[in-house]
């Protein structure tokens, strides 16, 4: 086996959660592991440490996930960092997704989901310091490429109706015509072949895109809002997978 490639601090003050993610740092990430088990610990750690990634509990006894998390972000804002979560504590992780966390999953961890957030926010930091890359056909473009959808597709952030106008496994872009505030975490919903999917996502890029009459006659702007997904559960991300693959094929002529 080659060696490993980066470290990972795992956080988390339960021993038997902490030993699965250590596990899966080393065998599946290919990664050192550095387990801690109280944050006031972790943080204490970080510069000597210097990891390339973090796995963060939220609950935990003394400082919480949330009180590290504001202090990784202080020392080292550009460091990813995933949080780990109960499904009813949902509210948590959106509250962590606005101080800067990264991506969350949740407990139970399911293993491939966790892989595919890893390589979606470790990804994200390298291609923030790249040239835009050649794009290429076959899985890695699906994984990396937002295709066009189908014209006029319907889709739900929060309450407020937009058009989802482009998508891939890691985000997509919607118009809409009242305003979103960057950086907020959203409940974005649409159809798949009939099934409801719905996502948390964040706004990260807003800008006017051109205007149209209101039925009052007023003239109003029409916005268009990049969306990055986080948090995607496996059923969702299979979905909007095939959903994804199915406009490539389309786009290439292989499908009617």
């Amino acid at each position: 086996m080659d060696s490993p490639s980066g470290k990972v601090m795992v956080v988390d003050d339960d021993r038997f959660f902490l030993t699965v993610l250590g596990d899966f740092v080393s065998d599946h990430l290919n990664m050192r592991p550095v387990l801690v088990q109280d944050g006031a610990v972790a943080l204490s750690m970080l510069a000597a440490e210097s990891p390339d990634l973090v796995l963060l509990d939220i609950i935990m006894p003394g400082m919480d996930g949330l009180e590290v998390l504001r202090g990784i972000k202080s020392q080292r804002p550009e460091l990813p960092v995933i949080m780990v979560t109960s499904t009813s504590l949902i509210d948590h992780a959106i509250a962590a997704l606005r101080e800067g966390a990264d991506d969350f999953v949740r407990k139970p961890v399911d293993l491939d989901a966790l892989g595919h957030s890893v390589e979606r926010v470790l990804h994200k930091g390298v291609v923030a310091r790249m040239p835009v890359p050649i794009i290429e056909r076959g899985a890695d473009r699906r994984k990396a490429v937002r295709v066009r959808t189908d014209r006029h597709y319907p889709a739900q952030l929060q309450l407020m109706d937009v058009i989802l106008i482009d998508i891939s496994l890691a985000g997509a872009l919607v118009e809409h015509t009242d305003p979103v505030r960057p950086g907020e975490i959203y409940r974005l919903t649409f159809k798949v072949n009939g099934r409801q999917v719905q996502v948390l996502a964040r706004a990260i890029r807003v800008f006017a895109s051109h205007r149209v009459a209101s039925a009052d006659g007023e003239r109003r702007v029409v916005y268009r809002t990049g969306m990055e997904f986080v948090g995607v559960e496996k059923e969702a991300a299979d979905l909007i997978s095939g959903y994804v693959k199915r406009l490539i094929e389309q786009s290439e002529g292989k499908t009617p």
